[in-house]
C-alpha cells in the first residue's frame, strides 16, 4: 500500500506535464484513505526546475525522487488517480521537511 510521501512511478501517463517516460508522482493523500479508496491524491514531479513558478516550487532531491536528477513537485497539478494506474512499490520517499514544505504549498494552492 502506498503511503503519504511515497514517490511512485506511473504505469501510463496521467495527462499532465510534458510527455516523458517514467513519470513519477508523490502521494499526498492520508494513509487511512489509501487503504480504503480505489483512488489516490497525487502531485506530479518534473525534472524541469521551471515547470512551476518559484513561489510554488518544491525542490525534491534525486535521492528522494528515486531518479538521477533533482526534480520539482508541482502542487498546482494536484490529481486523483486510480491506484491501479501506479506501479507497485515506491521508487522514492520525501524527507519529512520536503513533505512539510509540499504541505505548505498545497495549503496555499487550496487556500486552506
Amino acid at each position: 500500500m502506498a503511503e503519504r510521501g511515497d514517490v511512485l512511478q506511473v504505469k501510463r501517463r496521467l495527462g499532465f506535464g510534458a510527455d516523458r517516460a517514467g513519470e513519477r508522482v508523490v502521494v499526498i493523500q492520508a494513509d487511512p484513505l489509501n487503504e480504503a479508496l480505489p483512488t489516490i491524491l497525487i502531485v506530479p514531479l518534473d525534472s524541469d526546475p521551471n515547470a512551476v513558478p518559484e513561489s510554488l516550487a518544491v525542490r525534491v532531491s534525486a535521492a528522494e525522487a528515486g531518479t538521477d536528477e533533482d526534480c520539482v513537485a508541482i502542487p498546482t497539478q494536484l490529481q486523483v488517480a486510480l491506484q491501479g494506474r501506479l506501479a507497485a512499490g515506491r521508487v522514492g520517499r520525501l524527507r519529512p521537511g520536503t513533505l512539510a514544505l509540499l504541505d505548505d504549498k498545497l495549503r496555499l494552492v487550496l487556500d486552506l
